[in-house]
């Protein structure tokens, strides 16, 4: 009775993403918590270089990391991709 539903999600899997005009670009974050709002700059580099200017406590996160979900505001989060570049900063 329905044999071509599996055609239609197929079709919907390749549409372009619908823009949603009223987005708004999300607030910029407020680093100064724990210690990494002087450290934008580190994004785009390779975590190994830039180590040595993480503030103490600060861990450094790979895509595959097991992290406690302690929320600590005054610790870094130092988030990277497979490559091992910083990708994102963030406190908790």
């Amino acid at each position: 009775m329905y044999r071509f539903t599996p055609i239609f999600l197929l079709l919907a899997a390749c549409a372009d993403p619908v823009e949603d005009p009223n987005a708004v670009d999300p607030a910029p974050v407020d680093l100064s918590f724990c210690k990494g709002d002087d450290l934008g700059e580190i994004v785009g580099r390779p975590a190994a270089e830039v180590s040595h200017l993480l503030p103490e406590g600060a861990r450094v996160i790979g895509p595959d990391s097991l992290v406690i979900q302690d929320y600590r505001p005054d610790r870094l989060n130092v988030s990277t991709d497979r490559a091992g570049v910083v990708t994102r900063l963030s406190c908790g």
